[in-house]
């Protein structure tokens, strides 16, 4: 019992091994729980090996040192020095194990600091990303925002386009590179004459022109300049009458520049040319009445002389027969001067003095009919009346009237020459407010180049002796007096004078006043 007085220290160290073994072993268990909670954690992998590494140091220690004491105890050191050996290489073991995982832990938080530092970057880049997921969620709502007001202009746009394309009473058009038309708004297809616009798409905007020449000069100056404007031309409508435009034509060009065709708009200016030309023949007619009243009476006071001193002299030499037939011929040529003396007087002469009268218009023609229509049957010229009933009365001048339908029927007369029909029409245009005498024939026709002249004064087509050239302007003033105008068409616009056989219409319009329209919706 040599070993006895160390009992205490013995006792210590058994007790001592008999913790560390309880604490290593509670070190263990926790370190297990950590690993199961987070299989993934590196850091609880590493703790739950170095606890296990730990619990086999302890127990290999803690049994090493109570087997050692228990022998010693009972007087078998011999046992002991043959297996402690073995206690101190599983000692050696275990302790190295524990000092190897103690060592490591360095490499092991390094290993955790780059995982932490990559979950920390994996975790800022998914705040960055959750950031921009944001922003790109506020930039689809804001495109789609965006999208939704854009689409909403271009809608307003084009409906405030498809407003002025369908509302315009102009004539808009749309061609491709082909110059063929590709739509055309309701206006310009009324000013065309056609009934729908599937009538007109798809035909060449050439196609409508009077005058092809026109059409290359346009064609020329839209190729060269990229525009027109103000191109004043003709075009034929479906029923072949003319209307007079004025065309603006722009070229349209695709996202690469290339010519996909053109746009244009045309105003009519048929009625402003037509009050243009009546207008410019009005000052033409005040500048020749004034010039002839002078030139008439200069005319006048010679005229007369000669006129007296032929008929004294022809008393003087009634039995002189060559002399006689001399001043009779001299007589006759003064009395034809006198004729035209007294025609330019007419025509100078303002006579809206005598305009007051209230008249029935078809009550004149009828009794210019029953003076003229005789020598018309006589060449085979039948006339063909269509009196309208309902046209209410005017005030003017009925000898006046009366000349100006004798002179025109007079010209319709000499226009057919034998076999032919004159057409007579009257009609109350209640939008106007206008009567309308319309006096046709089936004559030849006035050529486009005289169209213009036939009012002018002294004008005539007939031969030398057959007339003064004074009926149409003399009839032109009298109408001008009236508050009206005369229009000559040849040929007709309208169809139905057309189908008449008409080859030339004169059409006289004769202003209704207020008071003579109040009139006649009392009777």
């Amino acid at each position: 019992m040599n070993y006895l007085p160390l009992f205490p220290v013995y006792v210590v160290d058994f007790i001592g091994a008999l913790l560390m073994v309880i604490f290593s072993l509670i070190a263990f268990k926790y370190a297990k729980r950590l690993t199961e909670l987070q299989p993934k954690s590196v850091l609880w992998t590493y703790m739950f090996w170095f606890s296990m590494a730990l619990v086999a140091l302890a127990v290999s220690r803690g049994v090493g040192h109570s087997v050692r004491f228990v022998l010693l105890y009972f007087g078998y050191p011999h046992i002991w020095k043959s297996i402690a050996p073995i206690s101190g290489g599983l000692n050696t073991i275990t302790f190295t194990s524990v000092a190897v995982l103690t060592f490591y832990y360095s490499n092991v938080r390094a290993v955790i600091e780059r995982v932490r530092s990559d979950a920390d970057a994996l975790y800022h880049a998914n705040i960055q990303l959750q950031k921009a997921q944001e922003a790109l969620k506020k930039l689809n709502q804001n495109l789609e925002q965006m999208v939704e007001e854009r689409t909403r202009e271009l809608r307003e746009s084009e409906k405030k386009f498809r407003g002025l394309f369908e509302g315009s009473k102009d004539l808009i058009f749309f061609c491709n590179e082909a110059h063929v038309i590709e739509d055309i708004n309701p206006s310009g297809v009324e000013l065309l004459g056609f009934e729908k616009k599937e009538d007109i798409i798809g035909r060449p905007f050439k196609d409508f022109f009077k005058d092809e020449e026109h059409w290359k000069d346009l064609n020329k100056e839209v190729h060269k300049k990229g525009h027109a404007t103000d191109f004043e031309t003709e075009l034929v409508r479906a029923d072949g009458s003319i209307i007079y435009v004025i065309l603006t034509i722009s070229v349209m060009r695709d996202e690469f520049g290339r010519v996909k065709g053109c746009e244009g708009i045309g105003k009519d200016i048929t009625k402003m040319k037509q009050v243009t030309e009546s207008l410019i023949q009005s000052e033409k007619m005040a500048s020749v009445g004034q010039l002839a009243a002078g030139v008439a009476h200069e005319i006048n006071t010679p005229l007369g002389i000669i006129l007296g001193y032929a008929q004294l002299l022809e008393e003087d030499f009634e039995d002189n027969k060559e002399a006689y037939e001399s001043l009779k011929i001299i007589e006759k040529q003064a009395n034809i001067c006198k004729r035209i003396v007294a025609d330019l007087l007419k025509f100078s002469r303002s006579s809206s003095d005598d305009i007051t009268t209230e008249l029935d218009i078809n009550e004149c023609i009828n009794d210019v009919l029953a003076v003229t229509e005789h020598s018309l049957n006589m060449d085979r010229i039948y006339v063909n009346k269509n009196l309208s009933k309902d046209i209410p009365h005017i005030k003017g001048s009925k000898e006046k009237l009366r000349q100006v339908i004798i002179n025109i029927l007079n010209n319709a007369h000499h226009a057919i020459g034998n076999e032919g029909i004159i057409g007579i029409w009257t009609e109350y245009d209640k939008e106007k407010n206008e009567i309308k005498v319309i006096v046709g024939d089936t004559g030849e026709g006035i050529p486009p180049e005289i169209q213009h002249k036939i009012f002018d004064p002294f004008f005539t087509t007939k031969s030398v002796g057959k007339g003064t050239g004074l009926g149409l302007s003399v009839s032109f003033g009298i109408i001008k007096d009236h508050g009206g105008y005369i229009e000559a068409q040849s040929p007709p616009k309208e169809k139905r004078f057309v189908d008449a056989g008409m080859e030339t219409v004169m059409i006289i319009h004769l202003p209704v006043k207020k008071e003579d329209n109040e009139k006649r919706n009392d009777s």
